[in-house]
């Protein structure tokens, strides 16, 4: 397997110049697009700095334009859903202190709305958020045409960026593959860790690994040597062209699929972090031996102390399991006086009239006020739990 060869881009930068002739810098700007989203796939450091050159090329084209906040939709198919309140109000300080430093990057959509051309943001919606809470009309911004397969394109804008959250991360995925494949989107994650646990079991998983680095064809080689149905190879061969690994997919990302509704409000409201969110999917009714009602009350409120004291994974999962213990302390605590009451009710029943014929006076009256207060108890505790009518 020959490895797959990373774009090389000095030449071309070094060869661009504002004397180029419009065909030439449309040529230029198509491939630079084309290694921009080379260098997402691949997680590349020089990503920012591209994305910088593309805005020249872009500003070099067609100019910087003040562009009205109306006339602005935000990407559908953007993987990033969570824009945290503190991030937004630091980026509006930014703007209003220093000025718009660089134009957003817009996408002039094929299809005209009624308003005219329909502009989707490509790169850039944090600042077009924080403009429109500073009450701006108009914010700078560069223009390319739609390119092709935008919904796939708009994932690998964001997701090696390392600041997106898995939860969205997850669910960018997961839309992607259900677009490619047309299937369930809740079959995905399933299939893919039926997969990878096969291929764990056999001791193939590094295999695959491997095919991270290798063209597309070669991939597809390399999967058809393993023991994967249609639909698993399918999801590993789109997971790879994507440059994931399909066992970390499996074991970190599609994970936060399955966290609790809060949990996932929290990720997206209060900044929780996706180790410290699986650690707290563990307060489950399930786990606590409680109603669900009270069992997200628990997660709600430790949710808060983690992040309210900005605790680490470590101190969260501590924090989690001490509310474990103490749960299952009480339910053991609870088990042991069940079985009290059944040994006391036993004993009672075991008290035979010959028994009883046979005890003195005084035996019996201790026995028969002791009887009496706790019926007395009894009462009380069912006249608490019986509901009025």
């Amino acid at each position: 397997m020959s490895p797959r060869k990373s774009p090389n881009l000095n030449n071309f930068f070094s060869g661009a110049k504002q004397s180029q002739q419009l065909s030439e810098a449309e040529q230029e700007i198509s491939y630079l697009k084309a290694e921009i989203e080379k260098l997402r796939a691949s997680g590349s450091q020089e990503l920012e700095s591209q994305l910088s050159e593309l805005r020249k090329q872009l500003a070099s084209k067609a100019g910087v334009l003040d562009v009205a906040l109306e006339e602005i939709q935000p990407n559908k198919e953007q993987p990033r859903q969570t824009f945290l309140a503190e991030s937004i109000e630091a980026m509006a300080h930014s703007l209003a202190t220093y000025g718009q430093l660089e134009p957003i990057i817009l996408i002039r959509e094929d299809a005209p709305s009624v308003r005219g051309e329909n502009l989707i943001i490509f790169d850039g919606e944090r600042r077009w958020r924080s403009a429109k809470k500073l009450g701006w009309q108009s914010i700078k911004a560069v223009l390319m045409e739609q390119p092709e397969d935008l919904h796939k394109k708009a994932l690998l804008t964001s997701l090696h960026r390392e600041d997106l959250n898995p939860l969205d991360k997850a669910e960018a995925i997961v839309r992607e593959l259900s677009f490619q494949t047309e299937l369930n989107a809740s079959e995905i994650p399933r299939t893919v860790a039926t997969a990878v646990r096969r291929l764990n079991k056999y001791k193939q998983m590094n295999r695959v690994v491997e095919l991270l680095t290798v063209n597309t064809q070669e991939q597809s080689s390399g999967l058809s040597e393993l023991n994967l149905d249609e639909n698993e190879k399918l999801l590993l061969s789109l997971l790879l062209n994507l440059q994931l690994n399909p066992a970390s997919v499996d074991a970190n990302i599609f994970t936060m699929l399955s966290l609790a509704p809060d949990l996932k409000e929290a990720i997206r409201n209060l900044g929780l972090k996706g180790v410290h969110a699986l650690a707290l999917n563990k307060l489950s009714a399930k786990n606590l031996k409680i109603s669900e009602r009270k069992a997200k009350s628990v997660r709600v409120e430790k949710t808060k102390q983690v992040t309210l004291k900005k605790l680490s994974a470590a101190e969260t999962r501590k924090l989690v399991n001490e509310v474990l213990e103490k749960y299952a302390g009480s339910e053991a605590k609870s088990h042991r006086e069940l079985k009290t009451i059944v040994r006391a009710k036993v004993n009672l029943q075991h008290l035979s009239d010959e028994v009883l014929a046979s005890a003195d006076a005084s035996q019996l009256k201790a026995l028969e006020e002791v009887l009496r207060q706790k019926l007395a108890a009894i009462e009380t505790v069912l006249k608490i739990d019986t509901p009025h009518e």
